[in-house]
Formats: C-alpha cells, structure tokens, sequence
C-alpha cells in the first residue's frame, strides 16, 4: 500500500554501488535523516557518500502524516517524570530549533513543498488526560506559544485541548525531492538500491559490504537506517521498540481549522492535506502481534465517518517507528566498542523536527569531534520505563522461545492463494505462503536479526517479526530492519 505522497515521487536515477570505494564518512540511509546529514555536511564542505539499500526517500520518511510540530503528544510530561524537568525544557528547545530549521531551508532554497502554517492541537475527552495537557501547560508555556482551550472555543473534536500555534503542514515528498535535487546539483555522492549487507571493524576504520559483494572503506559511519544493525552492540534490541500505525487519506468537504492529536483511546491523528482531501492516523500498537490489522484501519475509518459519512477512502498505508522506552531520541556515538560510527534513531513519530536536529548534532559532533549530547546512545534506560521494558522481555521471550515450541498444525491447501502461515512442514517450523494452487513458497521461520518467530500480516501480504520489528514481503526480503538480510529460503524435494 503506497502513502499519498508517493504521486509525488520522482526517480532521480540514482546509481548503484558497482565498485569498491572508500569515502571519509559513510552516510546509511537515505530518509529525512540520512537527507539532512548530507545537505548539513555539504554546506560544511564535509566528504561523504551515502548509501540506501532501497530507493532513496521511499523508506518510513515517505509513510509519515508530516505534522511538522513541537506538539508531541505527552512526551514532555514523560520525559519530566522519566528524567528531570530540565530535560524535558532542553527536549522542547531542541524541537523548536528544528522547526526553524525546516522553515529556514524551506525559504533559503525556495522548495516548494506546500507549505502552510497552521496549529497543532493535543485533544482530549477524558479527564485524566485534562490534568496531563494541563500539566504540560504549565512545563512548557514560558517556552513555547501554546493556549489551554476547552469546548466553548473549539467543539469539533474534543472537550479539552492545547493548542500549539504556529506549527505547519507540508508536503515531506516534495521536500525531500527539493533536498535531493540540491544534492544532485551540487555533486554529492548518493547511491540506492545498495543495502549494506555487514559491517566489518578494522584497524584503519571500517569495510563495509554492499549487497553481499562490494565494499566501502571509511573511518566513519552515520547511521540513520531507521534501527540499529549491529548487535548485540550496545544491546538497542533491550532500549527500543517498534510500532506500528495505520493512515489514511480521504476525500471530504469537511474542513478542519487546525490540525489534532488525540491523546485519548483509540488514539488518532488528523491533519489537512488539500481542500478536498484529509489524511487520519493511529492505530499504534507493537509490531509482530497477532492483531486484525482490517480492524486498525476500521478505527480510523470509523473516526472519520463520525465527522463526514460521506468521506470516501483514497490511500491507505502503514508505518513503523522507533520507540525509546525512556521517550528520548538517540544520537551519538554507537558504543564505546563503536566510537566512529554515530547513531541517529528512536524519533518516535516526530521523524521531522527531531531529524533536523540530529542532523545539525551530527555535523557540529563531526566537526568539533563532540560526542556529549543529551541524546547520548549510552544512557542507561532500562529502569526508566519498567512496563515497556517487561513488555519487550515478554516478546522477546514468544519470539525466540514459545512460538518456536507451540507451532500450529495446517496442511498446505488449507492456505488460501495468496495467503500466509506459520507450520510445521516436514519437521522444520517453516514460512508458508501460497503463491497459486500449486505453487508455494517455504521460508524458514527465523528473523534474520536475531532469530525470532514471525508472524503472518494477511492485509499487507508480510511477513512480521513478534520481536523486534523487522519486516519482510511475502518471498522473505527486508522490508523494514533491523534485519539486513533476507528470510533463508527452503527447498523441499
């Protein structure tokens, strides 16, 4: 399922690596991160090459609604309660830096990516989450220009709100075209289709193989491939998770003043895409659980239908983003075993201001050889957040131990052509799909990450690892990491 803003993607015919090569820093991932390091190091006169191991700008950044906001839903509260008040001050000035960032990019370059400011509305119902907006209120409002609201000055979606204001909407494909087009023309190096199969340490720095043949040599690394690929390495797999959210754009006369987050159940958010056309998200929930996926999008339709029955549904998509379970992004260096390779991640569904950021970060630490941010790789989270933690334990221990002892029994025709199972097949707990009457495809049953279970996503025709969030098409290639190689293919004769 493709996201609305993939009519707005252009193929820049990016090459291939085809050749050994070697390069001062290495640039993994081509999405808004990877995209923003290239344009700051550029402009800082900085060598790179960057590589993706799928069509640039067609990774998460595509997926995402693009509210370009400093309104994270309760993350500054979470942040306070998890660390100090002063973190969560220095978390909401960084955001706002990377608002102006984007804003001043946008007008520097003349991108035209439909630009429109608007504000951003966290909204409620429930009265817990009355005294949590409220809470936040008073955190962050000598900081930044929000209001407590109530039904009387907006009834459309809520009884409780805080508004953020001066935030805006874009279009994140238009943008990042913009920013490959100023690469392009300023000769950077960028390479796609060019997945990087393995990270060999080294004395001199590190070699690095792209799809499993050829290799890049470099000092180092930058990392903005969505999750973390070296493991165990610094143990990310125990500090972050994976979640999954649905979208979907409509076709509607209504008009909304503002755009909505909705911290309460089943949570939601909506935003304008143009004057006939609105785009809601959520769903969220960890991925690689068993869940009717029909149903998430259901919520979401049901939602909209409740403000225009006569909506009509144009594009449907999923997401997948990285959590930190102590609300912090990471941003750093990887490991103290990894010193050269920094680390951009755990964005938690505000990819764009939180990208900016790390992006300048990242220069600045490159530059000036400063690794001490607030986002250090290298704080200790486990303790931070005690029910995402045991939560992450629990699939972890299904994944690599439980689902592996309790497989179900099928026989191959109970599988519907062009569905999926797990099973048992000639003694080995393998993949199944069923490609037509007679045809099947048999993968083996073990993530390439870190070898956990999979389960079958029968919407979306994947594969869907119940550990850590790495996903593959139904013929076993990596669709989303941390996994960086492809489902082991079975042969039965």
């Amino acid at each position: 399922m493709k996201s609305i803003w993939m009519k707005d993607y252009v193929d820049k015919n990016i090459p291939t690596i085809e050749k050994d090569m070697e390069t001062p820093i290495l640039i993994i991932g081509g999405g808004i991160a990877g995209l923003m390091c290239a344009y700051n190091f550029m402009k800082n006169n900085i060598k790179f090459i960057l590589v993706d191991g799928r069509k640039i700008a067609q990774g998460v950044s595509s997926k995402t609604t693009a509210q370009v906001s400093v309104a994270h839903d309760k993350l500054y509260e979470d942040i306070k309660k998890k660390y100090s008040n002063q973190k969560a001050i220095l978390y909401l000035k960084s955001q706002l830096e990377g608002l102006n960032i984007i804003n001043q990019i946008i007008n520097d370059e003349k991108i035209n990516c439909d630009y429109k400011e608007e504000s951003t509305i966290l909204c409620s119902s429930d009265k817990k989450n009355k005294d949590t907006l409220i809470d936040q209120y008073e955190l962050i409002k000598k900081y930044s220009d929000v209001q407590l609201i109530g039904s009387s000055s907006d009834g459309f979606l809520f009884e409780h709100g805080l508004e953020f204001k001066k935030q805006f909407i874009f279009n994140p494909m238009k943008y990042m075209m913009g920013i490959i087009d100023i690469l392009i023309s300023n000769n950077v190096k960028l390479f796609e289709n060019s997945l990087v199969t393995k990270i060999d340490k080294k004395d001199e720095g590190y070699e690095v193989i792209i799809n499993e043949q050829y290799k890049i040599k470099t000092p180092k690394i930058v990392m903005a491939c969505h999750y973390p690929i070296l493991n165990p390495d610094n143990m990310y797999f125990t500090k972050i998770y994976q979640s999954k959210s649905y979208a979907i754009a409509f076709e509607t006369k209504l008009k909304i003043p503002a755009n909505y987050v909705s911290l309460d159940q089943p949570y939601f958010y909506l935003r304008t895409y143009d004057d006939k056309t609105l785009i809601i998200g959520g769903g969220d929930h960890y991925t690689g659980i068993d869940i009717d996926i029909n149903k998430q999008y259901q919520l979401l339709i049901d939602k909209m239908y409740t403000l225009d029955k006569d909506a009509k549904i144009k594009y449907k998509w999923f997401t997948e983003d990285c959590m930190p379970i102590d609300s912090l992004p990471f941003v750093g260096k990887y490991s103290n075993k990894n010193p050269n390779i920094i680390l951009i991640t755990g964005f938690q569904k505000w990819g764009f201001t939180n990208s900016h950021v790390a992006a300048k970060n990242v220069t600045d630490m490159i530059l000036n050889d400063d690794y001490e941010v607030i986002y250090k790789p290298n704080r200790f989270t486990l303790i931070k957040d005690l029910k995402s933690t045991f939560r992450m334990i629990g699939h972890s221990l299904d994944g690599l131990v439980f689902s592996k002892l309790f497989v179900s029994k099928h026989k191959l025709n109970e599988i519907k052509i062009g569905s999926g199972k797990v099973m048992r097949f000639n003694g080995i707990n393998a993949l199944v799909y069923r490609e037509s009457k007679d045809d099947y495809v048999f993968l083996k049953n073990k993530c390439t990450h870190l070898g956990c279970s999979l389960i079958w996503n029968d919407v979306d025709k994947l594969w869907e690892s119940k550990c850590h969030g790495s996903i593959f098409d139904r013929y076993g290639k990596v669709i989303y990491g941390p996994a960086i190689k492809d489902l082991e293919r079975l042969s039965f004769k």
